[in-house]
């Protein structure tokens, strides 16, 4: 008989890890049962192009055609619901029951939403699916101001569409800076800058106590800086992973399915694949959970080639990107606060942040509109040389110059 593999979840990593499975085992029956009524797509566009055209939608990773070229049977809203791991079996929400050779848990996560006792009525909207993207943008459309709560970059993409679609907008984030949790002070400031330069207002510190209605379809938001009003309210305030099919099975959990380099849980028979992953990451000395597109694209590209036999270990630094006001902004690695930080500005406003750590070998590098210097950046932390700061710093010496 064919061996079975089962993919939980039709998203960007659970179509990957098939993808890469396939690659790995021609002969392989490979199923993905997913959530959504959707052929896997890409979720980067809905906090961007989706929100400006109502139409526009997350870009599509799969086609029928692509399916049966593969081999690959996707099996949309029909999500994993049990995994029975004593039978090797998965129950499924159309209720079918599939026998697998090999699990790939790929359930990714969801927004995390505010209490009951501060939204009672459900007024703020969180943007995760196409759906979420459709009615956040039709709403946009007949607005004309919009309340984004949390300055992650979810809700600074969502803030930067809601300008240039001409709305007031009001950011609170209950941190002191915009992107606390990614971004060393200074880069915060610099995109802080340019959110404020295109008309957003922020309210960092602010506490928020209830959303009610208010006049005309609004709504009211009392904080402890004041009350604010506005037509639509957006909260980007993080997501859960989700990891509640992969406890209820009783593989090992800890903010994210614990995996190794290859994706292997604690259970021999069942890897995990992208967000929902707490995995082993380059440069850093404990595992870590990243929701970023690199993590649904290669992680889970690793996962589902060992689950299909031919083991391969996720080894990148980590790295991801938003494109806010026609800026584009690429983290590469890790930003160590005690590293030695050199700033490389180019003649067109372009910036660099080079992070140096032990021995002046490159940690980490944060680029503004600068894209070749996180490729080199990548090359020179593959080497893992001392650099010159003055070579980097000077924006007419090319990478290769760097080094000490």
């Amino acid at each position: 008989m064919t061996p079975l593999l089962v993919v939980a979840g039709g998203g960007h990593a659970g179509w990957r890890a098939a993808q890469a499975a396939r690659a790995a085992d021609p002969a392989l029956r490979i199923v993905i049962a997913g959530e959504e009524p959707h052929l896997p797509y890409e979720r980067p566009p809905l906090s961007k192009d989706a929100l400006l055209d109502p139409q526009a939608a997350g870009a599509a990773l799969a086609t029928a055609q692509s399916c049966e070229q593969l081999g690959i049977e996707v099996r949309p809203g029909a999500a994993v619901t049990k995994v029975r791991r004593d039978a090797c079996s998965v129950e499924l929400a159309d209720g079918s029951v599939l026998a697998y050779d090999r699990l790939v848990l790929a359930t990714g996560s969801r927004p995390r939403r505010l209490p009951a006792a501060v939204d009672p009525q459900g007024i703020a909207m969180y943007l995760r699916t196409r759906e979420d993207a459709a009615a956040i943008a039709a709403r946009l459309g007949a607005a004309r101001s919009i309340a984004v709560l949390g300055a992650g970059f979810i809700g600074l993409e969502v803030a930067a569409v809601a300008r240039q679609r001409g709305l007031e907008v009001t950011v609170i984030e209950r941190d002191a800076r915009v992107a606390g949790r990614a971004l060393p002070p200074a880069c915060a400031q610099r995109l802080e800058d340019l959110h404020r330069a295109n008309g957003v207002r922020f309210l960092f510190g602010a506490q928020l106590a209830a959303i009610l209605p208010a006049a005309g379809g609004a709504a009211s938001l009392d904080t402890d800086r004041g009350r604010i009003e506005a037509d639509v309210v957006v909260a980007g305030i993080g997501v859960l992973p989700n990891v509640e099919l992969a406890a209820a099975a009783g593989l090992a959990v800890d903010n994210g399915i614990l995996v190794d380099a290859a994706g292997q849980t604690s259970d021999a028979r069942i890897w995990a694949a992208g967000e929902v992953t707490r995995h082993p990451v380059r440069g850093e000395s404990a595992g870590l959970r990243l929701e970023s597109w690199q993590v649904a694209e290669q992680q889970a590209r690793c996962a589902g080639a060992s689950a299909a036999g031919a083991r391969s270990e996720h080894a990148a630094w980590p790295w991801f990107w938003s494109d806010q006001y026609g800026l584009n902004l690429q983290c590469l690695g890790s930003t160590p606060a005690a590293a030695d930080v050199v700033v490389r500005k180019g003649a067109r406003g372009e910036e660099t942040h080079f992070f140096l750590g032990a021995g002046r070998v490159l940690r980490g590098a944060i680029a503004f509109n600068a894209a070749r210097d996180i490729g080199a950046a990548r090359r020179l932390m593959d080497q893992g040389v001392p650099l010159d700061a003055a070579a980097l710093a000077d924006p007419a010496a090319v990478w290769q110059r760097w080094a000490a």
